[in-house]
């Protein structure tokens, strides 16, 4: 009986071209669909509950301003949000057209909803539910219920989506528009030669919502185009392309087809003030800044802190695979070594609109080297076709497997779901610092990779430190406010905000600088933490009296200050710059500032900031020996860029007065340390191949600078600098060639590269 269960589900699961059966349910059970649509009904209630529990992001702040200004734009014809230049919260957000901030907001203004953040996370949920809910509807269509219940269940429990599902305004909603989109593409598809107006609508806004969002929402036009126009030339069984009328037919597609995403274009700036002014150029201003992104964030891969710009072209592509359920892997292995058969029974156009839709834009931010960062959150819109593709090779094992091994199917598929599901559990709300099994899970990767990138503890940071405070009954003393400072300060003041005595201030910091200002609670996020500090247990630092983790590591951490030492040295330091200070004062001050800085130490001695001011101080007062000995330490300590730059120098100026050969190799192996701590800074492989170079070894400097072409070939920064070295080293015209062809595939750096081939050409005449 089973054998010819199998046989009917294949002989029914046909399609007709002309829409009449979209389902290929086959003998499938009906109650999958039955199960599938309770599932549905139990996340849309459940993502929201749990999104109430989600923290700030990292986008949210700058966009919900931003949002207030486009508000008041239409509202009262304040122009602010037509320019953000200088303003750093809300820089360059005139380009993006944040429709799902804007829509929020005006929820938010028009009912007076007290709690914003909590509405617009509800509101987030949803929009993660939609994407789960339309990839489900997809697969149901091409492959029946059962397939879309793996994919819908895949897609919410993949911890990464439903973390950021929760909280990212950006990376969500874009998402929901670009597989709303493409879902309304294959049904077109389907249906060709048939075009229905619902459907051409359908598109249009999907395109719409997703360019709403972000600007590269254009792509999913030429998708359009794309995928009819395979189906068109290659499916199409009218296909005579010696004929007139096959050519007419195909120009009407064009024209509808061009209408749709025209459409889409105008529905997508209604809510955009900055495009609307000029609606082409200044969509064009936007391509070309997403093309080019400026901002530049240090992250941690591979244990080293690298520049986001810097990031190896298999970034991405790593990133997700460490961080995807084992299910969603498998699945695609399986889609893989199925893909004949889901090629000849869903058809081939069907397959490649799927394997597109993922692989693409990942293909082609890997080859234009695109400045990539906080994971793979920007191509989070690519992963719902991961997710179809994984779901389409779980059903056809399922289905072709033999009737005795079938069960054994649903069986590992739970099994393996069971490994995110429990890191849910136990790491709710901060569940998308997720890695899976097979690499090794966050004990393996901690301070290798990147965790909480996206700030979401700050939220449980904050009401640990507020209710101790309460339990606690610490209050102000002496009409002075409790100082809470953090670098994440816009989420702590929203989280402090029921303060009516106004008993609480907070401040901002830099952690690295946080013993230049006077606080007496910090909260500290491991985002932009040494790599080295947080594999070996110098963060969180001394005086944490309490850590949020996941996996048994600290992803935030309450500190309190029992020492303001390194405080007081500050301002004793900053009395030094005083003109007016008689030379006794002065060394009165600079003794005063040492003391203080050496009791911070005492107590904390990996207190960077008192370290670095020690050096300083020392290095004033010309005690060589103690100078050394806290640059040692700053090394020891935190062997970060910054730090390790410093210490470069002060070795620099003692081998410049002493010539000790202990301090030229304490030198280049500073050098060689700051190469170790970021591989894709091309500056540091040419500033040891330039030492070796004075000290009158052409040759080593020659093979360090091979060394980082084969390691940053595609960034600008190591061809500009290969350039610089080629010329300076007598290879003019080699260095010519290059950097011609550095400006022509880095345009945004041409004026860089014109200005060292205008010095080379000048020393060659």
């Amino acid at each position: 009986m089973a054998i010819k269960h199998h046989k009917k589900e294949i002989v029914t699961e046909q399609t007709d071209n002309k829409g009449k059966s979209e389902n290929n349910t086959g003998g499938e059970s009906k109650i999958y669909r039955t199960i599938f649509y309770i599932a549905a009904a139990v996340f849309f209630v459940l993502a929201p509950v749990l999104s109430l529990n989600s923290g700030i992001s990292g986008d949210e702040k700058s966009s919900y301003v931003h949002s207030s200004r486009v508000y008041d734009y239409f509202a009262k014809g304040d122009t602010a949000a037509l320019n953000t230049q200088g303003d750093p919260l809300t820089q360059n957000l005139e380009y993006y057209g944040q429709s799902f901030d804007n829509f929020t907001y005006l929820f938010i203004k028009w009912f007076h909803i007290e709690h914003p953040y909590e509405f617009r996370h509800v509101c987030n949920a949803l929009a993660g539910w939609c994407i789960a809910f339309v990839i489900a509807l997809l697969l149901a269509k091409i492959c029946g219920y059962r397939a879309a219940l793996l994919g819908f269940l895949m897609l919410l429990l993949s911890p990464r989506f439903l973390g950021h599902s929760f909280n990212n305004p950006k990376d969500i909603p874009f998402a929901l528009g670009y597989t709303l989109a493409i879902y309304q593409m294959i049904l077109l598809v389907k249906e060709l030669p048939k075009t229905s107006v619902k459907r051409l609508v359908y598109i249009a806004l999907g395109i719409g919502l997703a360019n709403s969002i972000r600007i590269g929402g254009l792509m999913l036009a030429a998708y359009l185009m794309l995928f009819c126009g395979v189906w068109y030339f290659f499916v199409n069984k009218e296909n005579k392309w010696t004929e007139q009328q096959f050519w007419t037919k195909g120009l009407v597609l064009i024209a509808k087809l061009a209408a749709v995403s025209l459409g889409g274009f105008f529905v997508s700036i209604i809510l955009w003030p900055y495009l609307q002014q000029s609606p082409f150029s200044h969509a064009k201003e936007a391509l070309d800044l997403m093309e080019h992104y400026s901002v530049n964030l240090k992250q941690i891969f591979e244990g080293v802190n690298i520049w986001s710009t810097n990031a190896p072209w298999y970034y991405l592509p790593k990133y997700i695979f460490m961080t995807i359920p084992e299910a969603v892997i498998l699945g695609l292995i399986l889609f893989c070594c199925f893909i004949k058969k889901i090629v000849k029974k869903q058809g081939g156009i069907i397959a490649f609109i799927i394997v597109f839709s993922f692989a693409f834009p990942i293909l082609y931010i890997i080859y234009k080297a695109s400045n990539v960062y906080g994971g793979w959150r920007h191509v989070l819109f690519t992963y719902p076709f991961f997710v179809a593709a994984a779901a389409l090779g779980w059903e056809h094992l399922y289905e072709y497997a033999k009737p005795k091994i079938r069960p054994l199917v649903p069986v590992l598929f739970g099994l393996l779901m069971l490994f995110p599901v429990v890191h849910i559990i136990r790491s709710h709300p901060h569940e998308y610092v997720y890695y899976n099994r097979l690499c090794g899970g966050i004990a393996a990767n901690y301070g290798k990779y990147e965790t909480d990138y996206y700030q979401h503890s700050t939220r449980a940071a904050a009401q640990w430190l507020d209710n101790y405070l309460i339990k606690n009954n610490l209050k102000p003393t002496q009409g002075k406010k409790i100082i809470i400072a953090s670098n994440d300060h816009k989420a702590i003041e929203y989280y402090f905000r029921h303060d009516t005595a106004k008993s609480y201030e907070v401040s901002y910091i830099r952690y690295y600088e946080r013993g230049n200002s006077d606080w007496d609670y910090a909260i500290s996020i491991n985002t932009y933490i040494n790599a080295y500090q947080l594999q070996n247990g110098i963060w969180p630092p001394k005086g944490t009296i309490h850590t949020i983790d996941v996996g048994g590591k600290p992803i935030a951490a309450v500190i309190r200050r029992e020492n303001k030492s390194d405080y007081a040295g500050y301002l004793l330091k900053s009395k030094l710059s005083d003109t007016a200070l008689t030379n006794e004062e002065r060394y009165e001050v600079l003794q005063q500032a040492i003391a203080a800085y050496n009791d911070a130490y005492r107590y904390d001695m990996h207190n960077e900031t008192a370290i670095l001011s020690l050096i300083e101080l020392y290095a004033n007062m010309q005690r060589v020996d103690s100078m050394l000995y806290f640059t040692n330490q700053l090394v020891n300590v935190c062997p970060n860029e910054n730090f390790l730059n410093v210490a470069t120098n002060v070795y620099g100026n003692v081998y410049q007065s002493s010539h000790d050969q202990n301090m030229l190799n304490q030198i280049f192996a500073l050098h060689q340390r700051m190469i170790d701590e970021n591989p894709y800074s091309a500056q540091y492989y040419y500033n040891l191949a330039v030492m070796y170079v004075q000290m009158g070894n052409l040759n080593k400097g020659k093979e360090i600078m091979e060394a980082c072409m084969k390691k940053n070939k595609r960034t600008f920064e190591a061809n500009y600098y290969d350039a610089v070295f080629l010329a300076q080293t007598g290879s003019r015209d080699e260095a010519l060639t290059l950097l011609e062809r550095t400006a022509k595939k880095f345009p945004q750096y041409s004026s860089e590269c014109q200005n060292v081939i205008d010095q080379i050409m000048g020393i060659k005449r």
